[in-house]
């Protein structure tokens, strides 16, 4: 038995790849930019470092406060991997400004990649961390496109990569977690199609991407490890020793600073973490009527995550033999009961970034349709699109702005 799956008779590396159609990828990332471009223009004074949603409760670098949008309150994310991105090597002072600059800076690829984009030049810096943020939406969407065609499946699939919370969440707050989503798809992909050295280097990335990259590698690894192939998995776990040196020369520079254990959401104590904010929403200071929405719809957005873990059990016990897909899948649905901090499942903004590798590894055996999926197939594309409605109520002031602005209101 070969260590990679065949591709069905007749089809292979070189067939598949000419009928995988970059249109539809360039497609996604022209309705991310049309996106970004509208928001921008109507509501951000057309100012594109407002996507990196800076808050005025934080204090800004000096050289970077001029021409920086200021939101209320504390802002998102984005504007923490924004100074990251300007000072990668810690050589300007920046970490001071961050809220927890251990954990931010373990998050490195996606800063490090705009810093070296824009070859150090602090102007560019801005401009060249967006381009990443869309160079990762244009790659998940041609990874899928390919995991669709490879399937039998039509490539306009690519254009669901834009239905992925963790894109949705990114291409509007410029926050790490779309490079995790498309490496999710690439890992598939690679997997799939054999390509061993391409499959090291997406599991490399992954970890540099944040701390749950390592679920990838991990999946990898427990196949190689449960068919006997011990050396062959320890050759996979090597793909976290670049994340694990960045680590460590992290913690040195912190290490008086930073927490280094397991974050405090995780495990910090045996509680009832998802299933206490289920049955407890978070409140909100809105009109009773527009808070009863609010509060419903982050219910469904919760029993979206559960049923994609329970999903994942049903994956992993179902598929035979057992794919690294289907392992790493499951790690994310235990990943799910070992975040016990109730505060964690508040952000509506927060965990389905997170868990978008989870949505991403239920659906794709769907799309292709295979055997071990539930008998509905498209029920494993149920979780992704209600979180979706949970964050389209997040948009909406968004997109009423850009009506109203097109409609000159």
């Amino acid at each position: 038995m070969s260590y990679f799956p065949k591709l069905p008779s007749g089809q292979n590396e070189a067939v598949g790849r000419p009928r995988v159609s970059a249109t539809w990828a360039v497609a996604a990332l022209a309705l991310s930019l049309l996106w970004q471009f509208l928001t921008v223009h109507y509501n951000r004074a057309g100012n594109w470092n407002a996507l990196f949603l800076t808050g005025q409760l934080f204090a800004v670098p000096p050289e970077l406060a001029r021409g920086t949008y200021l939101f209320p309150g504390t802002g998102f994310d984005g504007q923490m991997y924004r100074y990251v991105a300007h000072d990668p090597f810690l050589q300007r002072g920046y970490a001071r400004y961050l809220d927890n600059p251990g954990e931010r800076y373990r998050r490195i690829l996606v800063p490090a990649l705009a810093y070296f984009l824009a070859a150090g030049h602090q102007p560019l810096i801005d401009a060249s961390y967006i381009a990443i943020i869309g160079l990762f939406v244009l790659l998940g969407a041609y990874w899928l496109s390919r995991w669709a065609v490879l399937v039998g499946a039509h490539p306009a699939w690519a254009l669901a990569f834009l239905l992925i919370p963790a894109t949705l969440i990114s291409m509007d707050r410029m926050t790490v977690d779309v490079a995790l989503a498309a490496l999710t798809v690439a890992f598939a992909v690679y997997w799939k199609t054999g390509s061993w050295w391409k499959l090291f280097i997406v599991l490399l990335l992954a970890c540099l991407v944040r701390e749950t990259g390592l679920l990838l590698v991990a999946g990898v690894c427990v196949f190689d490890w449960i068919n006997r192939r011990f050396a062959r998995g320890v050759l996979w776990a090597s793909a976290s020793v670049p994340m694990f040196a960045w680590y460590w020369f992290v913690y040195g520079v912190f290490r008086e600073k930073t927490h280094y254990g397991a974050p405090a959401w995780f495990l910090k104590k045996l509680g009832p973490g998802l299933f206490y904010r289920l049955l407890q929403p978070p409140r909100y200071p809105l009109p009773v009527a527009l808070e009863a929405i609010a509060r419903c719809a982050d219910v469904f957005a919760l029993a979206a995550i559960l049923f994609a873990s329970i999903l994942a059990v049903v994956l992993f016990l179902r598929v035979q033999p057992k794919t690294p897909l289907a392992i790493a899948a499951l790690l994310f649905a235990a990943l799910v009961f070992a975040i016990t901090s109730t505060q964690y499942w508040t952000d509506s903004y927060g965990y389905p970034r997170v868990f978008s590798p989870l949505l991403i590894l239920i659906a794709l055996p769907s799309i292709a349709k295979e055997a071990g999926t539930p008998p509905l197939w498209w029920l494993s594309l149920v979780p992704v699109l209600v979180v979706d409605l949970r964050l389209g109520m997040q948009f909406v002031w968004a997109i009423s702005g850009v009506i109203r602005g097109l409609l000159h209101l």
